[in-house]
């Protein structure tokens, strides 16, 4: 079942990023950005999203767009990228090998790894700025009364709250999740959530 939009939803493969415009990229999107190897992981990545988010994005910087991500991003682009780096090495060595063990047993695979996310999460700042996140008691109450109405994780039920609460409504993404939350206006090549949102009177042209 497709998600219920809520929020206004721009089709990337037809949008021109403004020098105007102020974006939140959400994680996968700076993944299919910066990590090269993305197409490589046996779970792999749809061309659509080796192509679109990466484009976009350079598009965004290249007419002076502004960037911005949370701290939260490093958590979950560091674990994508180490399990897709597993996932690389176990296919290559036709073996098995389990996330912890990989991390302690590969010890060599290990610290190539932890400089390859260092270096990433470095290119995502030289780009990008990183927003404030005070997850206080207010917060937490806040994203707690939004949680029963949209269809978010917990984590990006916090990239959700954080995002409304600074006022940077746009946000890159394909997670579809996002487009359940009213007062977004989220910029995706996600077809399901494009499909969903034209059904919906939701699809915006700029």
């Amino acid at each position: 079942m497709p998600p219920v939009v809520r929020a206004r939803i721009v089709d990337i493969r037809s949008d021109t990023p403004k020098d105007s415009d102020i974006f939140l990229a959400d994680t996968n999107a700076w993944y299919w950005l910066f990590y090269s190897r993305a197409s490589q992981a046996p779970s792999g990545s749809q061309q659509y999203q080796l192509a679109g988010y990466p484009a976009f994005l350079k598009a965004a910087i290249a007419t002076g767009s502004t960037l911005n991500c949370y701290g939260l991003a490093f958590a979950e682009l560091a674990h994508n990228i180490e399990m897709a780096e597993r996932e690389i090495y176990a296919d290559r060595a036709d073996k098995k090998i389990g996330s912890k063990e990989f991390r302690h047993d590969y010890q060599n695979e290990r610290r190539k790894i932890v400089s390859l996310i260092t270096d990433i999460w470095a290119d995502v700042l030289s780009v990008s700025t990183m927003l404030d996140l005070d997850m206080d008691n207010d917060f937490m109450r806040s994203a707690l009364s939004l949680f029963p109405s949209v269809g978010l994780d917990g984590y990006d039920l916090f990239m959700a709250e954080a995002a409304l609460k600074a006022g940077v409504a746009q946000i890159v993404t394909d997670d579809g999740d996002y487009a359940t939350v009213p007062g977004l206006m989220v910029f995706t090549a996600n077809r399901r959530v494009i499909q969903a949102a034209q059904a919906a009177g939701k699809l915006v042209a700029r």
